[in-house]
Parts: C-alpha cells; sequence; structure tokens
C-alpha cells in the first residue's frame, strides 16, 4: 500500500511561473485525507521551499538543500548534513579557477558573497539566462527579480564565510559557460566527501556525500517504519536520481523530465505544466493496494 509521496519543486510540482496550481494543491490536500503522507524533496533552501508550500495554503514535511536538512511541517529540524570548512575551501579554489560565482544554502536561507549592484548584474546577465536557456518557458517578474536579489544573507566574501558561524549545506552555481562548467565538475569531483549533480547543463550542485535525496528520504521514511515498496518519489533532473533509483521505490518521471530519469523510472507522469502531480495522485488513489500505471 502507498503511505508515502515524496516530490521534487522544480519541474515537478511547480509550474513555469514556479507556482503551485489549484489543481496540484487540491490533489496534494486530498492524498492527505486519506492518509497518505506527502513530503516536499527539493533543491532549494528551507525558507524558499516553505515560504511556496504556506503560499499554496499547504502544510507538509520538507527534505531541502538536495538531502542536506529536513523539516517536519511545524518547522522542527529533523536532519541536517552540512559541508564542514575545510572542504569548502577546497570547493572556493575550484571555483575561483574557473571565475564561478557561488551560491551558498543554510537551514537560515541562501548566502551571497556579492555586494547589492553585483548580485542584481549576476542575477539579470547570468542567473536568469542561464535558467531560461533550459526552461525558455520560466516566467521572471520584476517582483521575482528582486526577491533573487535581495531575500539572501550577505557575507563580505569567502574568508569572511569561512571565519563565520554559518553551516553551509548546499553550494551551486549558474552559468551560460557550458565548457567552464564541466571542467568546474570534474574538477570538484576530485573532492572527497562530496555529492556533485546538475539539474540543467547550465547549472552544478555541491552537497556532503551524505546529502542526497535518496538516502535522505530512506532515513526519513524509516521513521514511520516504511519500505521503499510503499513510497512513490516523482522528479525530472539529475538531483532527483539518488531517490528515483531507490531499489523497489515506485518511481515516476515528469513527462518533461531528462533523458537519465526517464530511463530509470517505472512510471511517466504528466508534464508539470499539465498538472503532472494531480494525476499521479489520482492514479494512486485509484488503487494504492496495487498501485499502477
Amino acid at each position: 500500500m502507498i503511505k508515502l509521496i515524496s516530490s521534487d519543486m522544480d519541474g515537478t510540482l511547480l509550474n513555469s511561473y514556479r507556482q503551485i496550481t489549484p489543481i496540484n494543491i487540491e490533489a496534494i490536500k486530498k492524498a492527505q485525507e486519506n492518509g497518505i503522507n506527502f513530503i516536499i524533496n527539493t533543491g532549494r533552501e528551507y525558507p524558499n521551499a516553505r515560504a511556496l508550500i504556506e503560499a499554496a495554503g499547504l502544510k507538509c514535511d520538507l527534505i531541502c538543500s538536495n538531502g542536506s536538512c529536513a523539516f517536519d511541517k511545524d518547522g522542527n529540524l529533523l536532519f541536517e548534513h552540512e559541508i564542514d570548512k575545510e572542504t569548502i575551501h577546497k570547493i572556493f579554489d575550484a571555483f575561483n579557477k574557473y571565475s564561478m560565482e557561488p551560491s551558498l544554502y543554510t537551514t537560515e536561507g541562501r548566502i551571497s558573497l556579492l555586494p547589492l549592484e553585483e548580485r542584481k548584474i549576476y542575477t539579470r546577465d547570468v542567473f536568469i539566462p542561464a535558467i531560461q536557456i533550459n526552461h525558455p518557458d520560466m516566467k521572471y517578474t520584476l517582483d521575482d527579480f528582486r526577491e533573487l536579489v535581495d531575500n539572501v544573507i550577505f557575507v563580505d566574501g569567502q574568508e569572511a564565510l569561512l571565519n563565520s558561524d554559518h553551516r553551509i549545506l548546499k553550494i551551486s552555481s549558474n552559468s551560460t559557460d557550458h565548457e567552464a562548467l564541466k571542467k568546474l565538475r570534474v574538477e570538484l569531483e576530485k573532492i572527497p566527501g562530496l555529492a556533485v549533480v546538475s539539474t540543467v547543463p547550465t547549472d552544478i550542485e555541491i552537497t556532503s556525500i551524505h546529502a542526497q535525496k535518496g538516502s535522505t528520504l530512506l532515513d526519513y521514511a524509516k521513521r514511520d517504519g516504511l519500505t521503499p515498496d510503499e513510497i512513490v518519489a516523482i522528479g525530472d533532473s539529475e538531483n532527483d536520481y539518488s531517490m528515483l533509483s531507490i531499489p523497489g521505490i515506485h518511481s515516476v518521471a515528469m513527462e518533461n523530465a531528462c533523458d537519465m530519469i526517464r530511463n530509470i523510472c517505472v512510471y511517466q507522469t504528466r508534464a508539470n505544466t499539465r498538472d503532472g502531480i494531480a494525476y499521479i495522485i489520482n492514479c494512486i488513489l485509484a488503487d494504492r493496494e496495487n498501485f499502477t500505471l
């Protein structure tokens, strides 16, 4: 019997405007009312993910920053896997070698090492264009731009961060320079103890090897005595691979998923722009005992 649904956010639960549609909201609530636990499993930092859930009028547990931390629906920390400062120093050396700008994630939010005006330029000229290469339908309003620029914790440079008390859970970067990102990834994969993935060819995400969506999902499920055959996991990109490749799990690829994800999943649902989460939830509710598509 299906007892837990684990859903990615970007490209999965969220539409092109990074919102949860009323149809998906209704389906999630219906699943919860029928005793199915619905958990978000996202690369987004906790404050950002929680704000999206609250805006939709939903309450659920969250696994954030690619499995680096987990919170219950009341905001209590369940797990945390930080990257140690010595390793962060090595990561910075690799970023500096290829002139890449890191974004850093904590349980309190996103950290930027760039002053305000430089953040504006990076967001306008690098971050948003890099996202839109792979998601041309992704819409960014002026309010979205302001949120990306302003909703950060500013730390004045790499040394200041290394000497601070901030606990870094994930480091990412976006760039339109595909070759530089590939070289950076090769460099990062030489550093012991890291998990390095990309959601699209224009980004890179780094966490502790202990912080992956799959391993944290299993740790979370074990708290309730659940086994993989009682879990449905849904995603679309490489950072979902670790949860979708769990042996025995009911893995579901979005219609818009990358080839890597479609090739490992047992099932496929509709695209994120066509309420794919609601579609798969309705399939589950039709027969929880013998779930199939």
